[in-house]
């Protein structure tokens, strides 16, 4: 059996003030209310059978409101009902009465979860607030961890900091949609995860953090720390920053603490961040914990495990995730939290040896990036069942299509470049050119890629394998902007070199002013097709050299301003 317990304790920080075993995990966070109030929340997780449990109820956590350093204001937070709190034990219905919350003489730890909030009004906007407990109440007791703990020279007292900008915008913390209160056993592998879920819709980053003490970080025994706070089997330790999943394999029987923080980026900006700490107890047993993994993917693709692929586009995904669990016989569970909005987890057979559940979610008007769900397996192990907690994610692909086309030259052919989103790989796309398809080309490992066009109006459409399409129109230029004059020309008559004409190509506009060597204008064009023949005024000009004044603008907007000589023989 699996028992990994969170064991948060009240200890002594003076001397009216005394220890408090009652602890197994704290989440601190808050949310907007209005204007510029705020509701802050602690819940706790306490062990009925701690010593000052019973003071437990009538303690009320206080709570620093700051500008980075700068103590602002503090308070009290209430308890909200019951205030004796609500069993959460992980226990089989068999021992339900056997539990410490229950019968004080249970042989079955007993969990129970406590809710504290109040409202504070913030002092305008910064990008500095800080929500701090330092495990103080108003009670007998003051929050410490365990003296047992194994992954820290020194336990200390429990400090949670939750932060906020709210220079630009309001926020709220995610929610922890999981307890603290998970079971593990020794050489088991399992899975944590605290199933954060943001009403904001924000870009939530996850860290495996140093517990803190009198705002400095914990020191950590030899081998371990905030980032690896566990001592597991080698290669058997997995964090995902993206959703917080925690995969491990627990080497040795231990108590060690772990923190999660879990910081919000709207816009790429932060924007607040929320803490939960938890001390993981490993024991001597050998219950599996259920676990379960996507198949039968439809309008999506299987990227692992818990991970499909899909397009942004009107479509709908399906999937199912049927939980197994190494210990025959064993019911299992399913609870789904976090589900993106529209989409559902159809769950059949829940609570029995062999639930089957499926993923649907039509995807008309969803934007593109990562969905995140998460379920919890709990089996009926006795006396206390295994848990554990997968997040699953839904990457919505864009279907946008890059395209920068470089103009043709007077020789050589424009180049057309093609650049997908990340995640398209491998792909390929066709060239059209007045419905007729002119390139194609396939299995593309980059996401950029071109190849040479004669200039025109083009038509692109790219593929790839998760069926996404992306299609764009290019118009490849000509770009030989070319413009200029003889440096002579013979008006004889001959019908060889008579007419002086601007040469070039991709003329729009053309003004062309011919002076002779006493600055008299003796010609005049703003038309090609219009030259000079060698006559001023209706008479034949004198054989010398005459100075030219050329300004044209191009069919690409591009203006030039050209001078020189040409010289009139005859």
């Amino acid at each position: 059996m699996r028992h990994t317990v969170v064991i948060l304790l009240f200890l002594l920080c003076f001397a009216d003030k005394s220890y408090a075993t009652h602890f197994y995990g704290v989440d601190l966070f808050y949310t907007y209310v209005s204007g510029d109030t705020y509701k802050v929340t602690m819940v706790a997780y306490g062990d009925c059978s701690g010593a000052q449990f019973p003071s437990f109820s009538n303690s009320k956590p206080l709570i620093h409101i700051r500008k980075d350093s700068l103590e602002i204001t503090s308070g009290y937070l209430e308890w909200e009902p019951p205030q004796n709190g609500t069993e959460v034990t992980p226990v089989c219905p068999a021992e339900l009465n056997n539990t410490t919350c229950v019968n004080p003489a249970g042989t079955v730890p007993g969990v129970k979860k406590f809710v504290y909030s109040r409202n504070f009004t913030l002092t305008g906007t910064s990008d500095k607030w800080k929500f701090v407990f330092l495990g103080e109440t108003n009670g007998p007791i003051i929050a410490g961890r365990s003296i047992a703990l194994t992954n820290v020279t020194s336990a200390g007292i429990i400090e949670l900091v939750a932060t906020l900008d709210n220079t630009k915008d309001n926020n709220s913390s995610p929610v922890y949609t999981t307890i603290a209160t998970p079971f593990y056993c020794v050489n088991r592998a399992t899975n944590f995860n605290p199933g954060a879920v943001d009403a904001n819709g924000d870009s939530l980053v996850y860290e495996l953090v140093p517990g803190l003490d009198a705002q400095q970080q914990l020191i950590y025994a030899t081998g371990f720390s905030g980032k690896n706070p566990l001592d597991v089997v080698p290669g058997k330790f997995v964090f995902n920053s993206t959703n917080g999943q925690l995969s491990f394999t627990p080497a040795t029987i231990q108590r060690s603490l772990v923190v999660y923080k879990v910081s919000e980026y709207r816009k790429g900006a932060l924007i607040g961040s929320s803490m939960r700490e938890m001390t993981v107890v490993v024991m001597n047993c050998d219950n599996n914990a259920p676990a379960g993994y996507i198949t039968n993917a439809e309008g999506a693709t299987i990227k692992d495990s818990v991970t499909v692929k899909t397009c942004a586009s009107d479509h709908n995904v399906s999937f199912d995730i049927n939980p197994k669990d190494a210990d025959s016989g064993n019911t299992i569970t399913m609870v789904a939290n976090g589900l993106p909005k529209d989409s559902k987890l159809d769950i059949t057979a829940n609570n029995t040896t062999a639930p089957t559940s499926r993923f649907s979610w039509d995807m008309h008007s969803v934007p593109a990036g990562d969905y995140t769900f998460f379920v919890t397996y709990t089996d009926n192990g006795c006396p206390i069942a295994s848990r554990q907690t997968q997040a699953y994610t839904i990457s919505v692909i864009p279907t946008d299509l890059h395209l920068d086309a470089i103009p043709a030259g007077c020789l050589n052919q424009g180049y057309l470049q093609v650049s997908t989103p990340e995640g398209w790989q491998p792909w390929g796309y066709k060239v059209y050119s007045n419905m007729t398809e002119v390139y194609n080309v396939d299995n593309i490992k980059n996401n950029t890629t071109g190849d040479s066009l004669a200039s025109g109006r083009y038509r692109v459409t790219a593929t790839n394998s998760l069926g996404c399409i992306a299609e764009g129109d290019a118009i490849v230029t000509t770009n030989c902007n070319i413009a200029d004059l003889p440096n002579a020309f013979s008006p004889n008559g001959d019908g060889n070199n008579d007419i002086l004409y601007v040469m070039g190509k991709g003329i729009r506009d053309v003004h062309l002013r011919i002076y002779n060597r006493w600055g008299q204008m003796v010609f005049e064009s703003t038309d090609l097709k219009t030259g000079w023949d060698g006559k001023f005024a209706g008479n034949t000009a004198p054989v010398e050299a005459y100075a030219y004044l050329l300004s044209v603008v191009f069919e690409n907007g591009e203006a030039i301003d050209k001078k020189g000589n040409v010289t009139l023989l005859r």
